[in-house]
Formats: structure tokens, C-alpha cells, sequence
């Protein structure tokens, strides 16, 4: 069995990618001669020297195509591949043990389309202390997620070009759909990836902000993600993803943080945003039932209060009415 560690790089110097690399030989019960990198340049003007990679136990290609963003890097590493299964990796990012990739290596024997693990994030609290925080069965992010190659083949599964932030999701959430109706899903406990901390990141530094201000691409996720579940088929998942967008978006609108008079012009631009998806979709909303509105919406609100963030100003109802006849396009 022949894993392929697929890696998109864009500006992240030799010294913050090292870490990764020497986190993959440094495994142990696993046969390196069944391992390799993909390393995938995406038109960043600085190449890496190859003499970096010698010494290594286990295969690394190192390709640089143009500038297109990190789901074409991702695809285009998915194109170089051959190997039975593949993972994504970000560069800055680690594998939490010496025994990761064993437990990879125990699961690609038994079989699987898709494989889910727990992952570890590095994060800090709100005092800027460094914690750990644990991910269970998390579809919105790539860390801690395997692939058959051949099924993702076989079923067109591909990241959106189009989608340069909050990609995972959409690729995360069709790959684990098509293999739990058509092929076969998996679940380790354990985690493996590490999520690292990384000072130049926007997106940990202050996620929710970072959320509220790309909330243009959330949707466009999103929309793709219930174009793709729809046009598959799968139409009780289909409505499902629906409701949990719109029901998800309700509490999303009434977090403090997004309240603020700071915030003000990104809030109104993520109302235009939603009200696009809104648009596409509503007819679902409309033609879903009373009993199973109320069921996503019980979810939707145990989720929210789960993270501290709910804050309800309003009910769903008038907060569709709103968006529906008060938020221009």
C-alpha cells in the first residue's frame, strides 16, 4: 500500500516547512519506501533548493506550476499522484507522534474510501496563553482526513478551483457523503495530525473576524457544496446541508462579536452574502417541513451555545423575512 503526502506551498520559507518533513522521518513501523511527498509550488517566485530534501528516508517531488491558489495546488498534486491513498498536508503543519503514520499504514490495510481522525490544534486564548484544543470529527478542515485515490478518481471528487478559502469544507463534506452512500468511511479516535501555530496567520489570530470577513467565501462554499450534494442525487443530504446553512447563518448573525458598530460594514456585506445562497436555496427551506426546520434548528442552537455564542435577538422566522426583503443584492 503507497501513500502520497500531498503539499501545497506558497511563501512559507524552508525553516517553517522543515518541521513537517523531519515530523514524517521521524515515524516509525512504517515502510518509507511507500511513502512520498508531493510538494507543490504554486507560483511562488522563490523555489526551494533540492538539496534540502536529500537524507530523507521516503520519496519527495517537487513541482512548481502557476500562481492559481491552494485548491488548484491540491488537484494538481492529486494529478501527480498514483498511489493508493493520499492525504493533504499544509506546510506549516505537523504529525502530532512518532506513531502517526502507523496508524495510517494500519487502516490503509484494512480499507477505506474515507478516513477520519481526530487532530490537534495549537491555538491561544484570549489572555494570548498557548492551549491545545482537540478536533472530533471535524469535516471543516483537511488535518486528520485519508483518501482512497481511486474512489476520489472514480467519483470526480476535486477540489473548486473557484475556492481559495473554505475549501476543505466543500471537499471534505462530498467526500464523506459519496463514501458513506457508495463506499466506505472510517473513524480513528487517535489523532495524528497537528494543527501548529503559526504568528502570521490571520485565520487563527482572530478567527471569528477572519469568519465574518471572508463570509463571501463561506458561502460560495457552501453553494457548492449543496450544488454538488444535489446534482449527485442525494436529496435527503442535500436538504439537510440547506437547512444547517441557513440555520447555522441565523446564529452566525447574532454573535456579539459581529454586532459591534466596528463591524458594522462586514456585517452588512455578510447579509448580501448569505442572501445570495438564500436565494439559490430557498425554496428547500420553504418546501422542508415545520418538525424538521425545528430539528436543524435544535442543532444549530446546541452547536452555538456550545461555543459560547449564542446571543438570540431574534427568531428564524423574521430573520428570513429580513434577509429575504430587506437585504438588497
Amino acid at each position: 500500500m503507497k501513500l502520497d503526502i500531498i503539499v501545497p506551498h506558497y511563501k512559507e520559507p524552508w525553516e517553517t516547512c522543515c518541521y513537517l518533513f523531519n515530523s514524517i522521518s521521524m515515524q516509525r513501523g512504517v515502510p518509507f519506501q511507500d511513502i512520498r511527498v508531493i510538494l507543490v509550488n504554486d507560483g511562488d517566485e522563490v523555489v526551494l533548493d533540492g538539496e534540502v530534501f536529500k537524507g530523507y528516508p521516503y520519496r519527495v517531488e517537487y513541482y512548481v506550476k502557476e500562481h492559481g491558489g491552494v485548491s488548484a495546488a491540491r488537484n494538481y498534486g492529486l494529478d501527480m499522484s498514483d498511489a493508493d491513498y493520499v492525504m493533504f498536508c499544509d506546510a506549516d503543519d505537523g504529525y502530532l507522534s512518532n506513531y502517526a503514520l502507523h496508524l495510517v499504514f494500519s487502516a490503509m490495510h484494512e480499507g477505506f474510501d474515507f478516513l477520519m481522525s481526530n487532530f490537534v490544534e495549537e491555538t491561544q486564548d484570549a489572555n494570548g496563553n498557548q492551549i491545545i484544543v482537540n478536533h472530533d470529527k471535524d469535516l471543516t478542515f483537511m488535518h486528520g482526513k485519508v483518501y482512497n485515490r481511486r474512489f476520489l478518481t472514480d467519483h470526480n471528487i476535486r477540489f473548486d478551483p473557484s475556492l481559495t478559502i473554505h475549501e476543505d469544507g466543500y471537499f471534505n463534506n462530498v467526500a464523506f457523503l459519496v463514501a458513506k452512500n457508495e463506499g466506505k468511511t472510517k473513524y480513528i479516535s487517535t489523532p495524528f495530525y497537528l494543527w501548529m501555530w503559526n504568528d502570521n496567520s490571520v485565520v487563527r489570530s482572530n478567527r471569528e473576524d477572519f469568519v465574518l470577513k471572508t463570509y463571501g467565501h463561506v458561502m460560495a462554499a457552501r453553494i457548492a457544496t449543496c450544488a454538488d450534494i444535489g446534482s449527485r442525487g442525494y436529496m435527503d443530504e442535500y436538504e439537510a446541508n440547506v437547512l444547517m446553512t441557513v440555520l447555522n447563518s441565523f446564529y452566525d448573525f447574532q454573535k456579539p462579536a459581529w454586532l459591534e458598530p466596528k463591524n458594522r460594514k462586514y456585517f452588512l456585506q455578510a447579509e448580501k452574502e448569505f442572501k445570495r445562497f438564500f436565494d439559490k436555496f430557498k425554496k428547500v427551506f420553504y418546501n422542508s417541513t415545520n418538525m424538521k426546520v425545528a430539528q436543524y434548528a435544535k442543532t444549530a442552537r446546541e452547536t452555538a451555545s456550545a461555543n459560547g455564542l449564542l446571543m438570540e435577538v431574534t427568531d428564524i422566522r423574521s430573520w428570513i423575512k429580513h434577509i429575504e426583503y430587506e437585504v438588497k443584492p
